[in-house]
């Protein structure tokens, strides 16, 4: 079951990145990067959820103990690491094109390489302690201890100037938007539940799920066999669309534009996109790079699965 989850998952994430809906007006880069929010914002969010998972069955360990808390206290910080390391690769490509820096010391974006190095010091230390008597009661401590980065994960945008948007923005966003990153959320978080249950995954689902993701990604890269310019300003006139991009002017017929609307409230909704000659928008590489990432941690999801403690 867990093998079919991770296809749905990759299924939807591929669909969601080649054809989901994106912001017509963003503040800097290309829209369709925002492509990456189905694939960034749901592995954030499973993140924490896997994180705040491994907190509560680890106060539960120490208070009651039993094999049950230890198995869900070991998957859930294992997964957190995968999905914090993962939050982390898919915002920071994102962050390259929509805050034209992949790295801009942002609180929110330190925070969350900081969890990662944490949840990962986890699997280390298990490593480390040599006597099985204490190792569980070490681990659950660390694990409580650690979790701290969860909370200042989140309020971090808040206290602090960010380029992140503040809890709550997405709500600002289109419901169609919305509707398709909350299932993409859904289905990851199946498939955390799943692994936290000690499910397993065959290899080949993984590798299934990789080829999805890749197709995805060299689709959305084809774009690039052709020159594209970047598009800094446009204006309508009649059935013609005149372009002002990084490669010069270009005059095309409005109905050459694979784009809908052209202009909402009077305002060219081609700014910031990549185009090429003949009128395609061509999706940013950030996007197809995620999708890539993201079949790496597939991968490595299946591979995990099918180890014990």
């Amino acid at each position: 079951m867990l093998g079919v989850l991770l296809l749905a998952y990759s299924a939807i994430l591929a669909y969601a990145a080649v054809f989901g809906p994106f912001p017509a007006f963003v503040p800097l880069g290309s829209p369709t990067a925002y492509r990456s929010l189905y694939i960034h914002v749901p592995q954030s969010m499973a993140a924490l959820a896997m994180a705040f998972a491994s907190f509560l069955s680890s106060i539960w360990f120490l208070k009651r103990g039993g094999a049950r808390a230890r198995v869900v206290m070991h998957r859930s910080a294992e997964l957190a690491a995968v999905l914090s390391w993962l939050s982390f690769a898919t915002g920071t490509i994102w962050a390259e094109e929509s805050w034209g820096a992949a790295w801009s010391g942002d609180p929110r974006q330190l925070s969350v390489a900081v969890m990662a190095v944490l949840y990962t010091g986890y699997v280390f230390l298990r490593r480390a302690v040599e006597d099985p008597d204490r190792l569980d009661r070490i681990s659950a401590s660390y694990l409580v201890l650690v979790f701290i980065s969860v909370p200042v994960t989140l309020v971090a945008p808040v206290l602090l100037p960010a380029l992140h948007p503040a809890p709550g923005s997405l709500a600002e966003l289109t419901t169609s938007i919305r509707l398709l990153y909350i299932a993409v959320f859904a289905v990851l978080l199946a498939v955390a539940v799943l692994y936290v249950l000690e499910a397993r995954a065959g290899v080949a689902w993984g590798v299934a799920s990789f080829v999805v993701l890749a197709g995805a990604a060299a689709w959305l890269l084809s774009g690039y066999t052709h020159p594209v310019y970047r598009v800094y300003n446009a204006t309508l006139t009649d059935s013609t669309v005149v372009l002002y991009t990084s490669g010069g002017v270009l005059k095309l017929p409005a109905e050459s534009i694979h784009l809908r609307p052209l202009e909402i409230g009077g305002v060219p909704t081609l700014k910031g996109h990549l185009i090429t000659a003949d009128g395609v928008v061509v999706s940013h590489w950030s996007v197809a790079a995620n999708l890539l990432a993201t079949g790496l941690a597939v991968v490595l999801i299946t591979l995990l699965s099918r180890r014990g403690i």
